[in-house]
């Protein structure tokens, strides 16, 4: 049995699936997306947005229709004694056009995903939820339980688990959730009558745990966490009480917190799976991996889970790639996740102990290495089968390190003006640097190279004039900031993924043929799809 009825059948329209379904869909792959969910969520959730993630959305298109309900923090505010101490982010050596953490409820990112999706021909089906699925050889066959109760079986050639914490993908997988309950804490969404800086998150030591202040978008509004776990989330009245006599003691001044829209009380889990793909189905976001919510991890992770195993299932539908491509979203984002549950684990011990009391770093090392970690900027596939080692002058960014290591006055220059919105193709991206005032001549780096996949685009960047600047696959870097940038010299290539990370530099005919030829023994087609 070989048959199918859609190529991608994903479970869960968060924002993890839902940017599953947008990429896959714009990429030309048919896709159902289902919930069991009656509607789209309405209570606050996920509120930080990083670095890395506000790179993704503007690679996507997005980063617009986001921005203006967000606001920009720019630090830690340590509270002592009544005293403010702010901690501003510190990227370090981690350029960013995003050296900020961006509170953007999770409400309005689902539903500028929603939108994309609808662009790209892909409604959520709310009310269906999966109830079971099995795979074979050729495809998976999932049954569904539509809104009116009845079933429906539909084949799909991958089911994508974005089921969340208590994913039926995972779990119908025997895949393992290995770790350990941590803390309980209480956390609520509320106005806040205070003169706190509203740029900043905030950290306080009260009796017997620690307190955090997350600045909203809406004035005056805060989510408030108390480590203690003390409180009844069904008593909202209490709960601002408690909230206004802790913040009161903390700051030294009289502080009211209003009734909560919302509250709720939550054991954190540590936890992740050894595996993020079995067969044909694959698991993403908290359907893979659940952590302390200390960090802002969750949806982070969970739409870097999307946006690098997207690209890659849509080149095996296409018949661009075998299967065998598929098993570097295993070997690139398992250990993401691992890594994950020490770093937040850290993080949560840390902001539970008064650093006046002494702990084993200073406030500016913690604050450093938190922004490393939340950033999601470090992140590189140094190790992947798709990074070619080596190759370059030693300069700018390395095989496996993402692209776009690049401030945000950098960001603006007119070549990298172009080259970014070019690179918003899902494709792989080949730049090439052209010394010649005629890009395309002997002296261009892949003269020689022979016949580039279908897969993969070239952009030929030049800091000379030519007539077709400006048109397809020409880059015009008028005041060399793309060079400078990239620590490319002109006969220099650079290969680029359609996830913006970096497979291969160097120089040459003959090494990028070489590349192309590791690379391309990764997409040994398999049948497309009729």
């Amino acid at each position: 049995m070989t048959g199918y009825d859609v190529d991608v059948l994903v479970a869960g329209a968060g924002p993890v699936g839902l940017t599953a379904a947008a990429l896959l869909a714009r990429s030309g792959v048919s896709v159902r997306l289902v919930d069991a969910a009656s509607a789209p969520a309405t209570t606050s959730r996920a509120l930080g947005s990083h670095a890395r993630s506000l790179e993704i959305y503007d690679q996507l298109g997005i980063l617009g229709e986001i921005a203006p309900h967000g606001t920009r923090i720019n630090t830690f505010v340590m509270h002592r004694g009544g005293h403010p101490n702010r901690l501003d982010f510190d990227f370090g050596g981690l350029p960013t056009r995003f050296p900020y953490m961006f509170n953007v409820d999770q409400v309005i990112i689902e539903r500028v995903l929603r939108g994309q999706g609808a662009a790209a021909g892909v409604a959520v089906e709310w009310n269906t939820g999966l109830e079971s699925f099995r795979q074979d050889e050729d495809a998976v066959t999932a049954v569904l339980r539509r809104p009116d109760g009845t079933e429906e079986t539909v084949r799909a050639r991958y089911l994508w688990g974005c089921d969340g914490g208590h994913s039926t993908v995972r779990k119908t997988l025997g895949l393992p959730l290995t770790g350990e309950p941590a803390h309980t804490w209480l956390i609520a969404d509320a106005l806040v009558h205070t003169d706190v800086d509203i740029d900043g998150v905030h950290w306080l030591f009260a009796r017997g745990g620690t307190l955090m202040l997350f600045p909203f978008p809406e004035p005056g509004k805060w989510r408030l966490l108390d480590t203690t776990g003390e409180g009844q989330p069904d008593d909202p009245e209490q709960i601002a009480r408690q909230f206004s006599a802790k913040l009161s003691r903390a700051l030294g001044r009289d502080t009211v917190v209003e009734r909560p829209s919302w509250a709720s009380k939550f054991t954190i889990q540590q936890r992740a799976v050894p595996a993020m793909r079995l067969g044909r189905c694959f698991v993403s976001g908290d359907a893979a991996h659940v952590h302390s919510p200390a960090s802002g991890q969750g949806l982070n992770t969970g739409i870097q889970d999307a946006y690098n195993l997207a690209w890659k299932l849509a080149m095996v539908v296409h018949g661009h790639a075998d299967t065998t491509l598929l098993d570097t979203y295993d070997a690139e984002r398992v250990p993401i996740g691992q890594a994950l549950l020490a770093s937040t684990g850290e993080v949560m011990d840390t902001i539970m102990v008064d650093k006046a009391g002494g702990t084993a770093h200073s406030p500016r090392d913690f604050q450093r290495q938190l922004i490393r970690n939340m950033s999601g900027l470090a992140i590189a596939y140094t190790d992947s089968p798709l990074t070619v080692p080596g190759g370059g002058t030693g300069g700018g960014p390395r095989p496996g390190e993402r692209l776009t290591q690049i401030r945000a006055a950098d960001a603006q220059s007119p070549g990298w003006t172009i080259l970014r919105e070019k690179l918003r193709s899902p494709a792989w991206h080949l730049l090439v640097f052209a010394g010649s005032e005629e890009p395309g001549g002997q002296d261009h780096p892949a003269a020689g190279a022979g016949p580039l996949p279908v897969w993969m685009e070239t952009l030929t960047i030049s800091r000379h004039r030519h007539r077709h600047d400006g048109g397809d696959g020409r880059v015009w870097d008028a005041d060399g900031t793309v060079h400078d940038t990239l620590a490319a010299t002109d006969g220099e290539w650079l290969l680029v993924r359609p996830d913006g990370h970096l497979s291969a530099r160097g120089t040459g005919d003959a090494g990028l043929r070489a590349a192309l030829d590791r690379l391309t023994s990764l997409h040994t087609a398999e049948p497309a799809h009729p």
